[in-house]
């Protein structure tokens, strides 16, 4: 069996030999780049094959499960590994041909982001977990401001302002768990959390909820994502809505729900604070989103609108709620990726960024504009795609929850999506403006817009497999004891389909 922390290692070994090889050949590190990626994409699945039998347990060094640092593979941290080495891997490829200056630099922040991410979602332990929210912040910082523009520096310091806060919030979190309990693995801390004072826990929920809120921008804390996005190259927007935002999703449902159970939780009323908090980001989202008139800017406000949608399922604090919030992760994720490097086609070929300028450009780019155009219908919640059926989960489990507000919330934000995607696909069909000619687009550039917009049908058609895969992972997420139980030994976990 390949052990878990390849799936750490090889991005981390990749990202600090890739400039040593440039020095040497350029050619050589494409390859490299190429290879690693593909290498830790097939990793990925074969630890989520395995995780679905029975989660992995990895421990560094030889001081046991208790008291060393140690990876743990679990369904969710199986699917998230997966997620982020599939959108991951999109980006490399696309890369390629997309960043055409100092790509040893680029790509050795980018893997050291890949690293970042996966050590996020694997580690088992509250002090890692930091130092790897860190290793993913400070690369996102760097990566935002490598275009070296004034609107790049700027959007980064803002990022950087607001990352190093609430990176600061979420640490002293940690710390004050520590020295309640006089430990920071999770599994211990299933049990060991109980000591802690309510005074003390409430503060805890605070200080993690605004720390991790601000890092997936959660309204009011989502200013720094607008600006972050269009400044950054295509790819890098694609990376950061796709999958950055969704592991620090990942590391506050992850702690919530093994620090705190779930009756717990419900007698804080998080569940009313978070169905309001993600009602009032999607509001906010779409409203700023309908007003934009560039492109990328107006995809940053729409993935706003899109953390709201994930939030209010988590809210809910409810298997049915949580399957809702996974699944929109899922769909999201791949979705909003394909968007950005869609979009980012469109500038590199024409240099335009405002909607308005973007006129008949789907006869003259009609792959790219017809996958942007399914994308957007998609993102919209059209049926029969698959983010449709996200959505649809997330309504009924408002609904059956009593949360009313937020179910005709997700209703009235997919009308406001349809308003403004629709018009950027009015304007890319529009035959009023200047036609132009003979547009080609490298394989380089396609290819992972196409194979990622692929699995639409597939998320779409084959929702029954993939919807008993999440109700497990849910289920698993909402009992503590089973995480425990991996890490320091009990009764065993059986299985998702045993």
């Amino acid at each position: 069996m390949i052990e878990a922390i390849w799936i750490i290692l090889i991005p981390l070994i990749t990202a600090f030999i890739l400039p040593l090889i440039s020095q040497y050949s350029n050619k050589l590190m494409r390859i490299i780049v190429i290879i690693s990626g593909i290498a830790n994409l097939l990793v990925g699945v074969h630890i989520l094959v395995k995780a679905i039998e029975q989660p992995l347990v990895y421990n560094l060094g030889a001081w046991g499960s208790r008291l060393g640092i140690n990876l743990v593979i679990d369904p969710l941290s199986a699917l998230m590994i997966v997620l982020v080495n599939l959108i991951s891997f999109a980006i490399i490829y696309y890369s390629l041909d997309y960043i055409s200056e100092n790509q040893s630099k680029y790509y050795l922040l980018l893997f050291l982001l890949i690293t970042g991410m996966l050590g996020l979602v694997s580690t088992a332990d509250l002090f890692n977990l930091y130092v790897f929210v860190e290793m993913t912040s400070i690369t996102s910082y760097a990566l935002v401001a490598f275009a070296k523009k004034d609107i790049s520096f700027e959007a980064s310091f803002k990022y950087l302002i607001m990352g190093s806060v609430s990176g600061a919030l979420v640490l002293l979190a940690i710390i004050l768990v520590y020295q309640s309990t006089g430990t920071l693995n999770l599994a211990q801390l299933v049990t060991q959390i109980q000591v802690i004072p309510l005074i003390t826990k409430r503060l805890i929920l605070a200080l993690l909820i605004i720390g991790f809120g601000t890092k997936f921008a959660i309204a009011p804390l989502h200013t720094w994502l607008a600006d972050a996005h269009p400044a950054a190259p295509s790819p890098i927007s694609a990376i950061l809505s796709g999958v950055v935002i969704k592991v620090y999703i990942y590391a506050l449902i992850r702690i919530l729900f093994l620090l705190f159970n779930v009756q717990e939780l419900l007698s804080l009323d998080l569940d009313i604070l978070l169905t309001h908090l993600g009602v009032i980001t999607l509001f906010i989202g779409h409203l700023l989103a309908y007003q934009q008139e560039e492109l990328k800017r107006l995809l940053a406000y729409s993935t706003i609108a899109q953390v709201g949608y994930i939030i209010i399922g988590i809210g809910l604090m409810n298997l049915a709620g949580l399957e809702g919030a996974i699944y929109h992760i899922i769909n999201h994720s791949i979705v909003k990726a394909v968007l950005f490097m869609t979009v980012g086609i469109f500038i590199s070929k024409t240099g335009k960024t405002n909607i308005c300028n973007l006129t008949g450009l789907g006869y003259s780019l009609p792959l790219t504009s017809f996958i942007f155009t399914i994308s957007a219908l998609n993102i919209i919640g059209l049926p029969p795609l698959n983010s449709f059926i996200s959505k649809w989960l997330l309504t009924t489990a408002a609904l059956k929850s009593g949360f009313i507000i937020p179910a005709m919330s997700i209703f009235i934000g997919s009308i406001i999506s349809l308003s403004y995607y629709l018009r950027v696909v009015i304007s890319l069909y529009s035959k009023s403006g200047d036609k132009i000619d003979n547009i080609l687009v490298s394989g380089k550039l396609k290819l992972p817009t196409v194979i990622l917009s692929l699995l639409y049908p597939f998320l779409s058609m084959c929702p029954n497999f993939l919807l008993s895969f999440i109700q497990e992972v849910a289920t698993f997420l909402l009992e503590a004891i089973n995480y425990q139980n991996i890490l320091l030994g009990g009764e065993k976990w059986i299985g998702l389909f045993t």
